[in-house]
């Protein structure tokens, strides 16, 4: 199938870097290129544009030819520009614009969209001349935005699956040390009832497991919603959580049924409950967790009686790879941090609540929830 060129009077033969063919073919690649071509005299008035030009910006021909080359972009721009192009005219060389900082350019309909643009200056009998290659951008970005995200997802979920998956295991393998030690010592009892623990835990993880990979499978997290109550949650954090001889997890809360998305929030909240347990300066200790039920969400506060933390480091605790006493307590640093960009990312909150006295700390999450009713109006 022979492709069909426009005819090539679009570019006057005067501005055509050659003579003869040489023009034709300039011409020719010039009306049909896949980006957007201007040609702009050095004073900056466009004499003349290629079909994608046209498209790009929403103009027609006849409107950009003549005008200044500042109507394309935002009035913003406008001034900074003029003295960019008195520099590029001061040393004129092929470049490309929009590597590593933001280009915009400016609609008829005055919609902005993002662009790059190549400078090839030429030299024709009336003068040097520059023909820019536009390029719009706009579904790149889009794509590299999602990129991101799903990196983000995949650091989410790695860290998400890493964290509720240890804790049970570390269990279960305590219990199997304690199951050894009562064997040896002829306590049957003792060996039967910690074998049914193990099985209550073994359950727990393949529960665990199988949340995960809905979890994994569900591509939006914002949509990954399932009934639950608070009081469930909660009591399967305690159950599967290696808590210490000497700390109490102490629950109030509702057991009014909602919709959300329970694994993300149980991860934070198994976070914060381990947390506290975790960076106690004592043997003994209670952690705290009192729940109000609200109309779209739920605010849930996870109070310890630890040491508390120091006002001057109050405000890094969210950041990644900060920890208080990393050494003493084997932690990375990541979890406060993941924890709040889990309650971020879907649509909640997690902050520090200002101490009142010099012991304790409490966190305070907020978590979006939805009820029937929300989800079939």
């Amino acid at each position: 199938m022979n492709q069909h060129f426009p005819p090539p009077s679009v570019v006057p033969s005067e501005l055509a870097p050659g003579s003869g063919q040489e023009n034709e073919a300039f011409t020719l690649i010039f009306n049909n290129s896949p980006y957007g071509k201007i040609i702009i005299g050095e004073d900056g008035q466009i004499t003349a544009v290629n079909d994608m030009a046209v498209r790009l910006f929403g103009y027609d021909k006849a409107e950009l030819i003549g005008t200044s080359i500042d109507q394309l972009l935002p009035a913003r721009y406008r001034e900074q520009h003029v003295r960019q192009r008195g520099s590029f005219n001061a040393a004129p060389s092929a470049r490309v614009m929009g590597h590593g900082r933001d280009l915009t350019g400016l609609r008829k309909d005055g919609v902005e969209f993002p662009l790059e643009i190549g400078l090839t200056p030429f030299e024709t009998s009336e003068g040097p001349m520059t023909c820019a290659a536009i390029v719009d951008i706009t579904e790149r970005q889009r794509t590299e935005r999602r990129l991101r995200e799903v990196n983000a997802q995949l650091e989410e979920f790695t860290y998400v699956a890493s964290h509720d998956l240890r804790s049970p295991i570390r269990g279960i393998s305590n219990l199997i040390e304690f199951i050894r030690e009562d064997f040896e010592d002829g306590q049957l009892d003792g060996v039967l009832k910690n074998i049914d623990r193990m099985e209550a835990r073994v359950h727990s993880v393949e529960k665990l497991i199988d949340d995960l990979l809905t979890y994994a499978r569900a591509g939006n997290r914002a949509v990954q919603l399932e009934p639950t109550t608070l009081s469930e949650i909660l009591s399967d954090i305690i159950a599967i959580e290696d808590i210490p001889d000497g700390f109490a997890v102490k629950v109030e809360a509702s057991d009014e049924p909602f919709d959300a998305a329970r694994t993300p929030l149980t991860t934070v909240l198994r976070n914060l409950i381990s947390n506290a347990i975790k960076h106690h300066d004592r043997d003994k200790g209670t952690v705290t967790v009192t729940a109000q039920m609200r109309k779209h969400e739920c605010q849930i506060d996870i109070a310890d009686d630890g040491p508390g933390i120091p006002e001057n480091a109050r405000e890094r605790v969210f950041r990644l790879f900060q920890t208080l006493k990393a050494s003493e307590r084997g932690s990375s640093g990541l979890g406060l941090a993941v924890a709040q960009r889990l309650a971020t990312g879907h649509g909640g909150a997690l902050d520090l609540v200002p101490s009142i006295t010099e012991r304790g700390t409490t966190f305070r999450l907020t978590w979006p929830r939805f009820t029937r009713t929300d989800l079939n109006a």
